[in-house]
Formats: structure tokens, sequence, C-alpha cells
């Protein structure tokens, strides 16, 4: 399998704790997005809203866990959201009157057809226009064009209730259609991990194994459809390989190059390991030997 067309570069470790507190003197260039759902990486949170977030809005209830956190002082300010948006059904009125009394807008929005996260990207998609001075519709464009719009980073994604975290999962591949089109790449940001959705055809991924960075422990999950794939830089790489829920994915596989590149005929779920603060290399932990090998049928 060779698929023609430029390669879609992604950078999850742009928002790692090892990233996260470089590059301070650029221009702040992301967005953040905080869901009502457990947020475990508060200081990761907290560099990421510091160096690189150009705006925070909070999802409806996440504004609870954001004001739950505790912040104080110059966190608080860094963390400060400019928009809580969604139905209102989860917001607090204490944090609702906190928020809105120190400038935050409050965007009610009942519809019960797009989730919390559907409506911060909406938000933040129309904020956008206002932010660039260049711009392509092409996603796949060229890399000027793709850096020019704020990548996205969603914080508390996949914590709690089971529905609600595959509602986070559709809604990630939904974004990816270009209904936002002024955004740039979308990434789930969870307590140990970071993922996103590979577009179809080709991509590279920049993924340096480092403390505080990332681990090797990567995934590939089609969530979607059915996909072949090919991967290049892994320690498992396939070639034209069919994969599906129920019969084949390529789950415990690792990162061999800081550059992986993969093919696919379809979007699939790209899933990779943030290295803690301990700088323990994890490779090798919860992996059975049918896990790590069906990669080679």
């Amino acid at each position: 399998m060779s698929l023609k067309g430029p390669s879609r570069i992604w950078r999850p470790a742009q928002f790692t704790r090892g990233e996260a507190m470089l590059d301070t003197m650029l221009p702040k260039s992301c967005a953040v997005v905080i869901l009502n759902q457990p947020l475990e990486n508060k200081d990761l949170l907290v560099g990421v809203c510091g160096t690189k977030a150009k705006v925070i809005v909070c999802g409806d209830g996440g504004a609870n866990r954001l004001f739950d956190l505790g912040l104080k002082g110059e966190e608080e300010n860094t963390c400060h959201p400019q928009a809580i948006c969604g139905d209102m059904d989860s917001l607090r009125p204490a944090v609702e009157k906190h928020y809105r009394e120190r400038g935050t807008r409050i965007i009610k929005d009942p519809d019960q057809y797009s989730t919390d996260l559907a409506k911060c990207l909406k938000y933040i998609n129309d904020m956008a226009k206002f932010w660039l001075v260049d711009y392509s519709s092409d996603r796949n464009g060229s890399e000027t064009s793709q850096t020019l719009r704020p990548d996205v980073a969603i914080f508390g994604s996949l914590g709690g209730r089971a529905d609600q975290a595959f509602s986070q999962l559709h809604q990630l591949y939904a974004a990816s259609d270009d209904k936002f089109t002024m955004l740039g790449d979308l990434y789930l940001i969870t307590r140990e991990g970071i993922m996103f959705v590979l577009e179809k055809g080709r991509n590279s991924i920049l993924a340096p194994v480092k403390a505080q960075c990332l681990t090797k422990n990567i995934g590939i999950i089609p969530l979607g459809r059915p996909s072949r794939i090919t991967t290049h830089g892994l320690e498992y790489d396939v070639t034209d390989w069919q994969t599906e829920i129920g019969t084949r994915v390529s789950t415990s596989n690792y990162i061999v190059n800081t550059v992986i590149e993969v093919e696919t005929t379809e979007k699939v779920l790209f899933t990779v390991e943030m290295e803690g603060t301990d700088g323990v290399d994890r490779k090798g932990e919860d992996v059975t030997e049918s896990s790590a090998s069906h990669v080679n049928e």
C-alpha cells in the first residue's frame, strides 16, 4: 500500500510535561478545552495554559472541575477560562457566579444533539477567525497553512462514565471532517496518555521518547471502519495490514524511531503513553505475549 498526497504532521509531545514548559518566548498558539471529567494532570494543565494556550474554554461542568482544583494566585490567573459553553445542566451556581464576576462568558446552548466538546470547539473555531492572518481551507495543505490554526488540547476527556468517554471519541472523529475548519489538530489528554485521530492517507507522528515526555508504548485502534495500515518506526511494523475491532488491532506496540510513519485507508485512533515524572520506562508493563505478538500475524 502506497497512498498519495502529503504527510500529515502530528506533534503530541507538545502537550507533555517536558515540552509544555519550553518555548515560553514563542507566541501562544493552542486552545485548551476542559471537560466535565476528572482532572488528574493539574501541573500539566497549568503548564500548557501558561506557555501555549491562546484561549481556554470549559465545557459546562468542566468549570466545576477547574474550580475544584483550588488554584490560587498566578496559577488561577493562568488557567482562567475565557468562556464556559454547554447546556448548563451541570454548572454549579456558585461556580458560574465566580467566573462570571471575573469576566468569563457564559454561553448556553440547549442543543441536545451536540456534546459539550462540540460546543466548545464551535466557540474556538469562531474565535479563531479573528486570530489568523493567513488561512487555507485545505486541512492537508502546506505546513504553513496547518500551523496557522490552533491545535486543541482537551483535558479530562475519558474519565467518568463510559458512554460519555465514547461520546468524546466519537466527537474527535467527527471533528476531523473539516467541520471546524479554523482549527488545527485535536488531542485528547488523559492521566496516562494522549490520543488523536489519524487521517486517511499518510501521517507522520513526531514522538520523542524521553523523561517527562513520551514512553515507547503506543496503539493504533480502528474505532470506525476497518482499515489497512502500513507503519514505519515501530517495533512491530506492518505492511498493508487489515485491522478491525473484533479481529486484529495493533496494541502494546513500541516506538523505535523519533518519527513514526502510518499510512491508513481509513481514520484510526492513535494512542501514546506519556512519561511520568519518575522517568521510568514503562515498556513491558501489562503486556502479555498475545497482546504484543498479534501485530505479527
